[in-house]
């Protein structure tokens, strides 16, 4: 995976090289023929969007919070979010930076359809999956029926013994579901080995590209920079549905609302989730884990794999 790191960054450097020497009509069409590019790409990534509609039997459905990861959720969740060069460079700078060993356990907390589990397990690591939804966990099973996945609660501080693991993992904005997250890292803290490692997923809530992957057409590079406001909304367009979603940040109460809602194309029935995230700043966040008693070991930027002003913190128990 380094190897493919290693040529797209020297791709890109090469294209701004070429671009740099090039005249203003050479510039115009270097970047004509990006954009070129960039729509094929796109409409290839859009095709494997095209699922079959939604069914529900009510004409408009309302879900929250937990409520929202059933089956039709966890089917879909992956067209949305997931984002395979991500986790793979994740998992890889995971590995670089806390060294991990045939004798770790490892605990993937909010796991979701288990891609983070399975990107470690295929390195001979030993690790487990929880997440507080069933379907879930089902649709994890499904995919890797080979790794180990349980319904689990980071919040319930009976969940697992003491000193179980030497790394915890807590990614893709999972943290953010939990109001109160100082007895999350009291919990972990716990669970957690003398010299464990804990590895949180943060980002800056004011920066930070809520689009979601396949509701941004110019892949590598994030239209937030060029734009005059912060973009907020996904828009996605499916065989039989459209999707639509909305980050919306209330500051002031360190609250966020993403609302999704979904559109059959044939019925006109609306599916609409709406989830609230606990968006403390990144500093409050990391003050807690300090008060819970970790030591902050370092920061992993996750620009280079195209997910700007997001990161993973590296923390640590004491031996």
């Amino acid at each position: 995976m380094n190897k493919f790191f290693k040529y797209v960054s020297h791709q890109i450097n090469s294209i701004g090289k070429l671009y740099d020497k090039s005249s203003t009509a050479g510039k115009i069409l270097l970047l004509f023929i990006l954009l070129i590019l960039v729509t094929v790409i796109f409409k290839g990534l859009n095709q494997s969007n095209q699922r079959e509609g939604f069914e529900q039997s009510d004409q408009f459905l309302f879900k929250t919070n937990n409520e929202i990861y059933d089956d039709f959720y966890s089917d879909i969740y992956d067209h949305l979010v997931f984002n395979n060069v991500k986790n793979q460079y994740e998992v890889g700078e995971i590995i670089n930076n806390t060294s991990p060993t045939s004798e770790s356990i490892i605990l993937d907390i909010g796991c979701g359809t288990g891609h983070h589990v399975a990107e470690l397990g295929s390195k001979d690591l030993n690790v487990i999956g929880i997440d507080v939804s069933p379907s879930m966990i089902a649709k994890a099973k499904e995919q890797f029926p080979e790794y180990k996945f349980e319904v689990g609660d980071a919040l319930n501080q009976d969940q697992f013994r003491f000193g179980s693991f030497t790394h915890i993992l807590c990614l893709y904005f999972t943290i953010y579901y939990m109001k109160d997250k100082m007895r999350f890292f009291k919990n972990c803290f716990d669970w957690l080995m003398p010299g464990g490692y804990l590895i949180i997923h943060l980002v800056n809530r004011d920066q930070f590209d809520p689009i979601l992957p396949p509701g941004n057409p110019l892949m590598l590079v994030s239209p937030q920079r060029y734009a005059k406001q912060r973009i907020t909304t996904t828009k996605v367009k499916f065989t039989d549905f459209s999707y639509h979603a909305d980050f919306q940040l209330d500051k002031g109460k360190n609250i966020a609302k993403f609302i999704e809602k979904f559109k059959n194309d044939t019925n006109g029935k609306v599916r609409k989730n709406e989830h609230t995230l606990y968006m403390e700043s990144q500093k409050a966040i990391l003050v807690m884990a300090q008060e819970a008693g970790f030591i902050i070991e370092g920061q992993i930027d996750l620009i280079r794999a195209q997910y700007e002003y997001q990161y993973l913190y590296i923390l640590t128990k004491p031996n």
